[in-house]
């Protein structure tokens, strides 16, 4: 008896422009590292630095960044595996920056809240293809409005009022990768679950009716060649980028920094 042989599944299509917005995304994140260690270490203030158009652009970027992300998860293989191993890429920068760079310490950065981000979808995503897809764009841009200000303020913003959080959500110790902190808690780069998850659920959200192909018909045929690129390999950038930089920085300034 001849055996019917298994057809693989097909792979998805690759779409340029993800990996161009994933390039021009992280193009920008090395930059703000730029400027920021200018800042930190040769005591150079920035005018435009922490201004309301500067913060917006910054939230803008960061948006993109997660949302592509997002988007992504149509086309991985094993959401867990990938998950786990930036959650413990994440896992081992906050240990090097503690040890070696505490002023510069990351507890939860970016790269912890990616690998949980995946995890939590790979876990919730039979109940979350049970929300319309119609819904689900606005309910995730919704509660991530509601809930932007927790990290900050720890308020819940609810239509024309806010409302505050107890306080025993925010002494616990432990609650940081949700958006609870303590006062005396610090990270030079912080991205809670709340808000950033909704983000990202915004963007896995888009994924079906992308794969659909149903979005504008540019998105499937644009491409930025250089940023297209740089898009593929975001991952090793993120985690090379900083200690470069920090260390170029201290250089130039440790050699031109008394003249």
């Amino acid at each position: 008896m001849t055996e019917t042989p298994v057809k693989a599944r097909p792979k998805a299509e690759r779409i340029h422009i993800i990996d161009g917005l994933r390039g021009v995304s992280i193009v920008y994140v090395v930059l703000y590292h730029l400027l920021y260690d200018i800042q930190s270490v040769c005591g150079v203030r920035l005018p435009f630095w922490g201004t309301a158009w500067f913060e917006g652009i910054h939230v803008l970027f960061l948006m993109l960044l997660i949302g592509i992300s997002g988007m992504s998860t149509a086309f991985s293989r094993n959401i867990f595996r990938r998950g786990a191993i930036i959650l413990l890429l994440g896992f081992a920068i906050s240990a090097v920056t503690m040890i070696f760079m505490p002023s510069m310490r990351i507890v939860f950065g970016v790269l912890s809240f990616f690998g949980s981000a995946m995890l939590f979808y790979g876990v919730c995503k039979p109940a979350l293809e049970k929300i319309p897809t119609a819904i689900q764009l606005p309910l995730w841009i919704s509660l991530y409005l509601v809930c932007h200000d927790i990290p900050t303020d720890g308020r819940l913003n609810l239509f024309f009022t806010s409302v505050k959080l107890p306080e025993y959500l925010f002494e616990a110790r432990y609650l940081y990768p949700l958006g609870f902190h303590s006062a005396d808690f610090f990270s030079t780069d912080y991205f809670p679950l709340l808000p950033w998850i909704f983000v990202f659920l915004a963007g896995t959200a888009l994924s079906k009716p992308m794969l659909a192909r149903k979005l504008p018909k540019p998105f499937y045929t644009a491409r930025i060649p250089f940023f297209d690129m740089i898009g593929k390999h975001t991952l090793v950038i993120y985690v090379l980028h900083q200690p470069i930089i920090y260390g170029l920085v201290l250089l130039i300034y440790s050699i031109f920094g008394g003249k």
